[in-house]
């Protein structure tokens, strides 16, 4: 049963588990953790929803949040209150828009960047209404609610790569082409070996630059961007443009930012291509 009113309870922020209780979400193994735009009808949200903590518990609201990524408004609703744990919930697209005004979010207004949130807010049976505030060591450690943005699904091959720079930026001196690793880390997140395909190698392993400069990039269909240094020295981050990837031909084009350097501030593009061996 779906409910869209909203709760007037007196509402205290939660603040640890051995005070209260917090919700629990875990993902299935049929969950699609994305909010597919290429294949609408390939999204499936699928979660279970248990409880933690030493506080009894009366029922959790399970809520569902929608953030527009253009407007940058968000909408809650009360998707169903629930009171016997664990509890199973499997939402398909339809049923997830249907449940916001056609004002709010349609199939056809969906765009990359907006994202749906999961949450729980749970009733205690003393009457305290408990809807997130949760401290640093929760919610990073515990699964209280759970994410899911509008992307296109990313299969980008694991594995070998000729990864090649011509020096186009007149940053190190000279070209260099480099066999690298890419290993996805996450469901549009791919980790690289060496962004620089040996560039600081052959510019300053004088100067104690370790030979692998990795980064994160990020697959947001087929627009590559680098989100995580990977634990570089340069501290990678993006560069002056977006990147891609080409299916047909297995190549991935990088542009990055050695932070560390200012490379951007220089005006220096750096721009690396990959190539599936």
């Amino acid at each position: 049963m779906m409910t869209f009113s909203c709760r007037d309870d007196s509402k205290t922020p939660y603040p640890t588990t051995s005070q209260g209780a917090i919700p629990l979400f875990t993902q299935k193994d049929d969950d699609s953790g994305i909010i597919n735009l290429s294949s609408p009808d390939q999204t499936n949200i699928s979660f279970s929803l248990d409880k933690e903590g030493l506080a009894p518990v009366e029922d959790v609201d399970v809520i569902i949040i929608f953030n527009n990524f253009v407007s940058g408004s968000s909408d809650t609703i009360v998707y169903q209150t629930v009171s016997e744990f664990p509890a199973s919930f499997s939402i398909d697209i339809n049923q997830l828009l249907a449940v916001f005004p056609a004002s709010v979010v349609t199939i056809d207004t969906l765009s990359i960047g907006d994202s749906f949130v999961v949450g729980g807010n749970v009733m205690l049976k003393n009457g305290t209404y408990l809807n997130g505030g949760y401290s640093p060591s929760i919610f990073t450690k515990k699964p209280v609610f759970l994410t899911y943005s509008v992307a296109c699904p990313s299969n980008i091959p694991e594995g070998s790569y000729t990864a090649s720079q011509d020096d186009g930026a007149a940053w190190f001196g000279t070209a260099t082409t480099k066999q690298v690793t890419i290993k996805k880390v996450g469901i549009n997140s791919y980790q690289i070996s060496d962004v620089s395909a040996g560039g600081y190698t052959a510019c300053c392993a004088a100067f104690g630059y370790k030979p692998d400069q990795p980064a994160v990039v990020s697959d947001v269909c087929n627009m590559i961007t680098v989100t995580g240094t990977g634990g570089a020295q340069i501290e990678t981050g993006q560069g002056l443009a977006i990147g891609s990837w080409d299916e047909s031909t297995k190549t991935m084009i990088v542009h990055y930012d050695d932070t560390f350097n200012k490379s951007a501030d220089s005006g220096a593009d750096l721009m690396t291509t990959f190539i599936k061996n």
